[in-house]
């Protein structure tokens, strides 16, 4: 597949600054679902950690059809999630970002089976959340093709995201860029990204593994370095996981100050 970039542009994100030192953000959330992995009783999980942590944020990448499921085994935990997610504004706690029924990589098929799976996927996710708004393509693991910012326009996104720190294994898009970037596909359209920085290397002794998955302190340093004045890192952590939030949990060194926040409102 081919990517086209044009130069980095600048981020339209409020810096905000404590005690002298720059704000680093976090894209937190989860990816799986009824097919992958999506345990018993995990949306209670997920409202309870919303609960226990309001300024938490999270970004989701669920099977579609994991929701029919969460419906009839955890009804209560199911409209609580629901009601949370009728707030589809930047100030919103939860963006759905990968809204494609399997998940596909894409790269393996064909133009016309991307669309299909976007289009599946939507629809059975907006029988359980009718209001739902699709404004950045996120995936944890590298679901990228070359045609994907004409099918993401024709659905109505205005983002994508090129990183997917903790799945290199399966394939990552050339680290080069500023804090955003044009991602042109082979028609010519155009779609705002957030690259793999220039800087995100991967971690030392892993060919799986970037930097950016923990917002460690050696991270953010070395995107300050480069001149991203408000790096972000991310980790869409498997379904089952309990990092709730996943700095502090699994990553208890991270860069403070650090804001969780949704892609939307990030680069919004």
């Amino acid at each position: 597949m081919t990517f086209r970039f044009l130069a980095g542009l600048a981020c339209g994100v409020v810096l905000s600054v404590a005690a002298g030192s720059p704000t680093a953000w976090f894209v937190d959330g989860y990816h799986g679902g009824i097919y992958g992995h999506y345990p018993p009783g995990y949306t209670g999980f997920l409202v309870e950690r919303l609960k226990a942590h309001p300024d938490w944020r999270i970004n989701l990448e669920i099977e579609p059809e994991t929701w029919d499921m969460a419906r009839v085994a955890e009804p209560e935990a199911y409209a609580a999630l629901q009601a949370l997610m009728a707030d589809q504004s930047d100030a919103g706690r939860i963006e759905i970002v990968n809204p494609s029924y399997a998940q596909s990589y894409l790269f393996e098929a064909s133009g016309e089976s991307a669309i299909r799976q976007f289009d599946h996927g939507i629809r059975k996710l907006r029988e359980h959340f009718p209001g739902l708004v699709c404004t950045t393509y996120s995936s944890e693991e590298p679901c990228f093709t070359s045609c994907l910012p004409a099918v993401l326009k024709s659905f109505g996104f205005e983002f994508a995201v090129l990183k997917n720190p903790n799945t290199c294994w399966g394939g990552y898009t050339a680290a080069r860029g500023g804090e955003l970037v044009n991602w042109i596909g082979p028609d010519g359209t155009s779609i705002l990204a957030v690259p793999r920085y220039a800087c995100e290397s991967l971690q030392p002794g892993s060919c799986w593994q970037t930097i950016a998955f923990g917002n460690s302190k050696d991270y953010v340093a070395a995107c300050l370095a480069q001149g991203i004045e408000h790096p972000v890192g991310m980790c869409l952590q498997d379904a089952g996981w309990r990092g709730g939030p996943w700095l502090g949990w699994a990553e208890k060194g991270h860069y403070r100050p650090t804001e969780f926040v949704t892609w939307r409102d990030y680069i919004r």
